[in-house]
C-alpha cells in the first residue's frame, strides 16, 4: 500500500443500514453506529461483530482497527 493511499484514510462513522465494501475484501452492513465502534455484519456469511476505529478511504472502501465479539447471526 502506498503512503498516499494509506494517508487518505479518515475516521468514519458508518450509517445504520449502510452497506460498505471492506478495503481487504467483503461487503458489510452497519447494524448500529457509535462514536468509537460500530456493529457490522458480513452480508454473505452473517458474521456479526463490533468494529473499532472504522476508517474510510478516498475510494469509499472502509476498514477498522480491530474487531471484537464476533458471532454468526442466527
Amino acid at each position: 500500500m502506498t503512503r498516499e493511499y494509506r494517508d487518505s484514510r479518515k475516521a468514519f462513522r458508518p450509517e445504520v443500514g449502510g452497506v460498505y465494501e471492506n478495503q481487504g475484501g467483503g461487503i458489510f452492513r452497519c447494524l448500529k453506529s457509535g462514536r468509537d465502534r460500530s456493529k457490522m455484519q458480513n452480508v454473505r456469511s452473517g458474521w456479526t461483530f463490533q468494529a473499532h476505529g472504522v476508517g474510510i478511504y478516498a475510494d469509499g472502501r472502509i476498514d477498522w482497527d480491530y474487531s471484537t465479539g464476533g458471532v454468526f447471526a442466527e
